[in-house]
């Protein structure tokens, strides 16, 4: 491989979670009636990727998958500064779940030639942390996960990471190419330049890839999706106990007769 990276940055486009609802007929959200916008963790993903070719140069390619309007995230990504974007957009992608969603992105990242795929842990709108593990698996390539540091070595081509595990960190070496899940919070995004936003907003036009151009038009959609949803109900809110007191003297032995200090 190269000294020079191919680094691919996955973003997703997902609703405001403050104005998600979901379908009562299929159980998917219903996307249509809140803002899309770019999924949070995927800000520490783009940076990650932007100071990694700071580290070792090469290009970051930003990847998403969704309808024409998912163009915005790509734009964001590239006015944050990745070089490139690609659009996944067709019909047959349509209902996807994280098994073919994993899919599609594990074939572009091949198609690309990637060397090194960075997402966030989790998207904001399913919060499962199955599609970096899932390309990682579709691809057979080597996976680090709940990624909170991050230190390159392009002369042994692999990547070293601090993980975040219960009870403390540890420090895995892979080899590339390999998948990033990195940690919601691990950085610090930064700003995007004016002169790079304009370009993005005015100029930048992605590539776009179809099921077929990646040769899985029969593994992708609703029908391709093995998780399906038994029901739902709503929860009523549960009414809780409420005590007042008059004074600190009061509240403390109160909660020394509760066993609670």
């Amino acid at each position: 491989m190269s000294r020079e990276w191919n680094i691919v940055v996955c973003v997703k486009q997902v609703p405001d979670a403050d104005d998600v609802s979901i379908d009562p007929d299929t159980g998917t959200l219903n996307r249509s009636d809140a803002e899309a916008v770019l999924n949070k963790p995927d800000y520490n993903a783009v940076e990650t990727a932007l100071r990694l070719k700071e580290a070792v140069g090469g290009t970051v390619t930003a990847v998403t998958m969704g309808p024409p309007f998912a163009k915005a995230v790509l734009e964001a990504a590239v006015g944050l500064g990745a070089d490139d974007g690609i659009l996944l957009t067709d019909r047959a992608f349509g209902g996807s779940d994280t098994w073919p969603t994993s899919l599609a992105l594990a074939a572009s990242a091949e198609e690309l030639d990637g060397d090194v795929v960075i997402c966030g842990e989790e998207s904001t709108d399913s919060s499962t942390g199955q599609v970096p593990p899932g390309i990682a698996a579709h691809n057979d390539w080597s996976q680090l996960t709940y990624v909170e540091e991050l230190e390159p070595r392009p002369e042994n081509d692999e990547l070293v990471a601090t993980r975040d595990i219960e009870g403390g960190h540890e420090e895995v070496a892979a080899s590339l190419p390999v998948v990033v899940a990195v940690g919601f919070g691990m950085n610090e995004p930064r700003v995007a330049g004016l002169h790079r936003k304009i370009f993005s907003e005015t100029e930048f036009e992605p590539e776009e890839y179809s099921a077929s151009d990646l040769g899985i038009e029969e593994s992708v959609g609703l029908a391709a999706s093995p998780t399906s949803v038994g029901g739902m109900d709503t929860a009523d809110p549960v009414e809780r106990e409420r005590e007042m007191v008059d004074s600190v003297d009061e509240l403390v032995d109160k909660l020394q007769s509760e066993g609670a200090i």
